[in-house]
């Protein structure tokens, strides 16, 4: 089971896999949540009500019990360090071995850390022989000097512990933690499109994330907490609206590119205590929601600029969550990022009704699928799910794998 513990929704996918190792998605599920805020878990009863509800409603469409569930975790309390390690080659023949790999990781993922951090994943990037950069596998290589680079995510320990506590109540022993970055981007992203470089950022109702992939590997992740709910609370303070009427009057008028919207564009705002609605100009809507929405781009291209994060993203700005659906946010990710954007639809995965491929569903699907990924990459003939193995990996997707750490 994939699960997405968001601050406006809890939603769960059940998937198995068929004998040859393809993916099918047996239920998905979704209800409101009131637990979490800032991605952080704030109330645990509540959110445990929550969890327990969507794992017994997708186990009963799916007619399966779940053992063990991923879990994504994101916002401003996660951070992405880079991080370089070194070790020497004493091998006979200067040869570089595994265990020569395994040395200069180990050291780049040796850093002090605060009392309440953790590590959640070291993401390899790529590694460097006697000087010689960009090499991404460099197993039997020769050379003197071996130098790993990669990308070490950090999250909070506290929120970790309290989601796992959370999952654990609902009856769940196994879980483990994902960041919501990576399972976006794999539900989403081609190959290429990360050798190309591309920005992927899910605006969701309290926070946005974003990860930015260069040369085929992540050179940054990184999130705020600010998101579409940001939005409907200025809708309804300026308007002196209740929060519902506001989101409805957000999601049926509301445009975050001022250009794009007609001068004699009309729309009508409901009104309460059974009062006519009243007219006003669009424009007057997106003069509220343009600034806010540009906030949260300028504050994530700001956060690149800050880690130094240049070079080309040729496959440009890719938008996913709830908020990407919001009229107008591809013509203004463009431009503040000054790059093409769009929006980004998670894989139609088999059995998954077309409804559910939106741009909402990205990360509980990227989960389901990071997991399936998982599971049939596990060594051995058969692993404990009865899944069947594929073809040998490549040592840097091990590598990757296995140094992807969860707290």
């Amino acid at each position: 089971m994939g699960l997405d513990i968001g601050s406006a929704w809890v939603r769960a996918v059940i998937g198995s896999l068929s004998k040859d190792g393809k993916l099918m998605v047996d239920s998905i599920c979704e209800c409101p949540s009131n637990g979490v805020h800032n991605g952080i878990i704030v109330n645990p009863e509540q959110t445990l009500k929550a969890i327990t509800s969507v794992i017994q409603e997708a186990e009963l469409q799916a007619g399966a019990e779940v053992q063990s569930i991923i879990t994504g975790i994101g916002g401003s309390t996660v951070k992405g360090i880079q991080s370089s390690g070194v070790a020497g080659i004493n091998t006979k023949g200067l040869e570089i071995t595994n265990s020569d790999i395994y040395r200069s990781l180990e050291v780049a993922r040796t850093m002090e850390l605060g009392a309440d951090r953790a590590i959640l994943h070291t993401l390899v990037q790529d590694f460097s022989v006697d000087g010689k950069t960009g090499i991404k596998d460099p197993l039997a290589m020769t050379g003197h000097r071996l130098e790993s680079r990669a990308l070490v995510v950090t999250a909070s320990q506290q929120n970790s512990l309290n989601t796992r506590k959370c999952i654990q109540r609902a009856g769940i022993a196994n879980s483990r933690l994902v960041l919501q970055q990576l399972a976006d981007a794999d539900i989403v992203l081609s190959q290429d499109e990360k050798e190309m470089g591309v920005i992927l950022i899910n605006i969701g109702s309290n926070i946005t994330n974003m990860i930015a992939y260069q040369n085929g590997s992540p050179q940054y992740v990184g999130g705020i907490d600010l998101g579409g709910a940001s939005v409907t609370n200025d809708i309804a303070y300026i308007f002196n609206k209740p929060k519902s009427i506001a989101e409805q009057i957000k999601c049926e008028f509301g445009s975050c590119f001022i250009p794009s919207v007609r001068p004699d564009d009309k729309i009508l705002i409901p009104q309460v205590g059974g009062m006519p609605s009243i007219q006003i100009p669009k424009k007057e809507l997106s003069k509220i929601i343009e600034p806010r929405m540009a906030e949260i781009f300028s504050l994530l291209k700001k956060d690149l600029e800050d880690r130094h994060i240049r070079g080309s993203f040729g496959g440009g700005v890719v938008l996913v969550g709830g908020g990407s659906l919001l009229s107008g946010v591809t013509d203004l990710a463009t431009e503040i990022f000054r790059m093409q954007a769009r929006i980004g639809f998670p894989e139609a995965l088999p059995g998954l009704d077309r409804s559910y491929i939106n741009p909402k569903y990205t990360t509980v699907l990227g989960l389901l699928k990071t997991e399936a990924r998982r599971n049939t990459n596990s060594k051995g003939n058969r692993n404990t799910s009865g899944m069947r193995p594929v073809k040998k990996q490549g040592l840097f997707s091990k590598l990757s794998n296995f140094f992807k750490t969860v707290v």
